[in-house]
């Protein structure tokens, strides 16, 4: 027991501690606010999760483009569509029909 007090007060008298203590200060500050530190790791993790949800909100849309695509398909021709999908392109009506534009619409 008394050999480990005299360590103690040589490296009291060393300055061993302070530079012990400035380096865990330094390495505590890292580990929280560093490149690699807890704060980017949140950061980071917050940006994965958005972009997961962006990528779920853009795998429904395309979803969506292929089921329209398909309904325009040889093999699964809907012709109410293909009359619709060209009457928009086309900008054109039959005569004695008229057109009631809604901004609110979706222009997929």
């Amino acid at each position: 027991m008394n050999t480990v007090n005299n360590i103690f007060e040589r490296m009291k008298k060393s300055g061993l501690f302070i530079v012990l203590g400035i380096f865990l200060i330094y390495f505590t500050i890292n580990a929280i606010k560093g490149d690699r530190g807890i704060f980017k790791y949140m950061y980071l993790k917050n940006k994965v999760e958005q972009a997961n949800l962006e990528k779920t909100r853009y795998q429904a849309i395309k979803k969506d483009l292929e089921y329209k695509v398909s309904m325009l398909s040889e093999q699964s021709l809907d012709l109410d569509y293909l009359e619709e999908r060209a009457r928009i392109v086309l900008n054109m009506v039959e005569n004695g029909e008229y057109i009631i534009l809604d901004k609110d619409i979706d222009k997929h």
